[in-house]
């Protein structure tokens, strides 16, 4: 009976709340999509762990293993050794390219496996036939050189041939398009390349396979062997980094959808409100003739309940097919399944919880709004009781508030990290309180300059004291289209400074090339193939560890991150001009002609997480050798700036005894480095170089679809900001049009009236504009600062002209819409009680 009812009521009238359904399907959409894209991603790279980090533990060095050592690896499980390293590969026309050479052996991969196009096992592709070596190339690679199997390369001094293209690579790093695309190769022709020397950056990955836990293992292999400069990493450690930063993106896109259901449910309150308005005497009539108040809000939850399942469940369709598409673009760089059963099971979580958020959100919202209808008589609806002077009852606000709680709970308990829930929910209480201390600044503004002795126009002042009047439209329309519009403007903002970083800063102080693995009698021939540049610069670069800290040697410290330490390799070279263009942090930096004891700078990050100081000693173990320095000063690296990442810079002719090669930069127009690079490869393969123009063309193309994921979440919440206020409009459209028409009887202008809404209305765009600028700002230069370290002065005005462009052309739109309906007969109105 109920239900009937509530359906056939539902059919007549329930067009009416399509705001309520547009909302909330949007807000279910972003809550469904981030979720399924998270569980999707996160769940590939935990399920594939051991197959992405190349077995359960990797033993890695710059040298073989000492025998000892690898006798010892080798007893305790299976074990598969890669060699590693970064090149130019060249091809028959001239044109080379940064690889990541990568030696395969006959136990590769330990877990998962490679597959190649044209299909073959890979131990035949990489095998020697009638005197060439083959390799099987990267895909992104194959495409960019025009390589086809059959296709001959040059590697250092070595032809290979090109025997298949890799469609899925188990280990393939996820920073492969930056850092080289993989080539596949055998051990004895990576020997015979030449590329393999004393002072090449080589990495020897002794990758484990074993059933003794990871942990155990490592530390038996410490313990075995305490004096060894092998670091030992387990594939738990990988995991755990990235489930990290999984975690943190995750939340980030989640709270992005709640965000915008929260934005969402501003319009479920309104177009419920402005639903149960138009139904008071319907309302009325029921209790009049006996249907009791629990039976009528069962019959109105009944119906919110339908259209939010309703409505929830078109935005989980909405999400799972955005969730399918994100997951179709990040498989081109992740190990993602593409089938549909598998994907829709991993959805299925965050889809339930969507629907629950959706679920909850519309009752929440709508609790208040039938408390208000419900508060009143039958006699005094009929009497035509005022509806902005209902209140809320006591029970109606406990109610949501328990909704409110459950989301809560479901929020901090559903994120990857509970901490940012937290936080979440803390600055949505503080932007409540903050929102709500505006609207009331504003209101009282508004009484006193009717108050004061300044007599505005007609319009004005009815536009002043629209503002201020019990049920405008201030408070909704500052809590929704201020919300999202801030959340744009720091959008705005963000993505603004990043495009101008990367377009006019970085392209202007970065060079056209960056060198690596140049050997000390190589420098004059890179200086004659280079040829004229405008600026070339040099510096040598030594690897070493840091080995005691004011006496206290690393390896015999309790603190897990300087026993890593004591194991970690770093990159050590001289001031030599600043070619990393550092930043002293702390300390300060010799003289150019210091002749003193040694001295040493360290970077920021390595000397945080070791807890150095200024004026700390440290001892550093150098091929073999120990060498002491006084630590100076601590330097942080400009972000999209730095070349070569130095983790410690000493005094001049501290590391003259250890220099065997050097890193550089030349600076040269894009076209001049494509010809310098091309004439190195063929002459010295050995030294890397890399365009700092790919570089750059890689930062645009992921800055500009990261730019493109940004406008899409920021407009579907500017899409459902615009339908709040199409539901705040629709919540006072009847009391704004009875009142102007009264206005009209009296004797007021139509003219008049129509000017005092634009005014009205201008104010709200105004007031909205403002504070999201000050609001979004502030958001978008906590980012910048303190995570970016970026800088947007200047492009403050960016924010503003969105912000006031948007909620202009939004307001104005409301405001048309409402003027439209005071063409309306005001007779037709009175005699309809409006």
């Amino acid at each position: 009976m109920l239900l009937s009812l509530a359906w056939r009521d539902l059919r007549a009238s329930g067009r009416q709340l399509w705001v309520f359904c547009a909302c909330l399907a949007l807000g279910v959409a972003l809550v469904a999509a981030s979720g399924g894209l998270y569980r999707q991603v996160a769940g590939a790279l935990q399920e594939d762990a051991r197959a992405l980090f190349g077995g359960d533990l990797e033993v890695r060095q710059s040298d073989p293993l000492p025998p000892a050592e690898l006798d010892w690896v080798q007893a305790r499980g299976e074990v598969s050794r890669v060699i590693a390293l970064r090149s130019m590969l060249r091809v028959p026309d001239g044109r080379t390219q940064l690889v990541a050479l990568q030696s395969a052996d006959a136990r590769y991969p330990l877990y998962g496996q490679v597959t190649l196009s044209p299909e073959q096992p890979l131990s035949d592709a990489l095998a020697q036939r009638d005197g060439l070596w083959g390799l099987a190339v990267d895909g992104v690679l194959a495409r960019r050189l025009g390589l086809v199997p059959g296709s001959a390369v040059q590697l250092g001094d070595l032809t290979l041939q090109v025997r298949a293209v890799i469609a899925r690579q188990p280990d393939r790093s996820l920073r492969a398009d930056w850092n080289g695309a993989p080539v596949l190769l055998a051990e004895s022709a990576l020997q015979a390349t030449g590329l393999v020397q004393p002072a090449s950056r080589v990495q020897y990955h002794y990758r484990v396979r074993t059933a003794t836990p990871p942990a155990a293992w490592r530390d038996n292999f410490v313990a075995a062997f305490p004096q060894s400069t092998a670091e030992v990493r387990s594939f738990q450690q990988r995991s755990e980094r990235v489930a990290e930063v999984l975690e943190q993106v995750g939340s980030a896109f989640m709270l992005i959808g709640l965000s915008a259901l929260f934005i969402g449910g501003l319009g479920v309150f309104n177009s419920v409100q402005a639903y149960l308005q138009g139904k008071l005497a319907t309302l009325a009539t029921l209790r009049a003739l006996g249907l009791r108040d629990a039976r009528l809000v069962a019959l109105v939850l009944l119906q919110v309940l339908m259209l939010a399942v309703a409505a929830s469940a078109l935005g989980v369709l909405a999400g799972g097919a955005l969730a399918l598409a994100g997951a179709a673009l990040a498989a081109r760089s992740l190990p993602l399944v593409q089938q549909l059963g598998p994907q829709l099971a991993a959805m299925a979580g965050p889809a339930a919880l969507a629907m629950g958020f959706g679920v909850l959100t519309a009752l929440a919202f709508a609790l208040p709004a039938l408390g208000r209808a419900l508060a009143v008589t039958p006699a005094a609806l009929f009497r035509g009781l005022d509806p902005a002077a209902l209140r809320t009852p006591a029970w109606a606000w406990a109610a949501s508030a328990a909704c409110g709680l459950a989301i809560a709970a479901l929020l901090v308990g559903s994120l990857p990290d509970a901490r940012i829930g937290w936080a979440f929910l803390a600055v949505v209480a503080a932007l409540l309180v903050l929102l709500e201390g505006v609207q009331r600044i504003l209101r009282a503004l508004a009484r006193q300059l009717l108050a004061s002795r300044w007599q505005p126009g007609f319009a004005l002042r009815l536009a002043l004291a629209g503002l201020q009047r019990p049920g405008s439209a201030l408070r909704p329309a500052l809590l929704s289209l201020g919300t999202a519009l801030t959340l744009l403007v720091a959008c705005t903002l963000v993505v603004s400074t990043l495009l101008r970083t990367i377009a006019e800063t970085v392209p202007r102080e970065a060079p056209g090339l960056v060198l690596h693995d140049v050997q000390t009698e190589q420098l004059p021939l890179l200086r004659e193939q280079l040829g004229p540049v405008q600026r070339l610069q040099t510096a040598p670069l030594v690897l070493g560890r840091l080995a005691a800290v004011n006496g206290d040697a690393l390896r015999d410290s309790g603190d897990a991150r300087r026993l890593r330490e004591a194991r970690t390799e770093h990159k050590l070279s001289t001031r030599a001009g600043n070619l990393d263009d550092v930043v002293v942090e702390r300390g300060a930096l010799w003289a150019a002609d210091y002749q003193g004891p040694p001295l040493v700078a360290m970077e920021d990050r390595e000397a945080d997480q070791l807890g150095l100081k200024v004026g700390d000693r440290l001892r550093f173990d150098i091929q073999g050798q120990s060498v002491e320095a006084l630590l100076s000063a601590i330097y942080s690296q400009r972000r999209l700036q730095a070349r070569l990442w130095l983790e410690g810079i000493f005094s001049d002719g501290v590391l003259d005894p250890f220099i065997t090669r050097h890193v550089g930069a030349a600076w040269l127009n894009p076209q001049q480095a494509i010809a310098a690079q091309d004439r190195l490869a063929a002459v010295a393969p050995n030294i890397v170089s890399v365009r700092t123009d790919a570089l750059l063309s890689e930062s645009r193309l992921l800055l500009g679809r990261a730019s493109a994921a940004l406008a899409v979440i920021a407009g579907i919440c500017l899409a459902a900001s615009l339908l709040v206020l199409a539901s705040v409009v629709a919540a006072s459209r009847a009391r704004q049009v009875y009142e102007a028409s009264v206005l009209h009887v009296l004797g007021a202008r139509l003219s008049s009236l129509r000017l005092a809404l634009r005014w009205e209305y201008a104010l709200l765009a105004g007031v909205t504009s403002v504070f999201a600028t000050a609001a979004g700002s502030a958001l978008a230069l906590a980012l910048l600062h303190w995570r970016l370290e970026l800088d947007a002065s200047g492009l403050y005005w960016t924010g503003a002209v969105a912000a006031l462009g948007i909620s202009g052309l939004s307001l104005s739109m409301g405001a048309q819409w409402l003027l439209a309906q005071l063409r309306l007969s005001p007779a037709r109105l009175l005699r309809s009680g409006g």
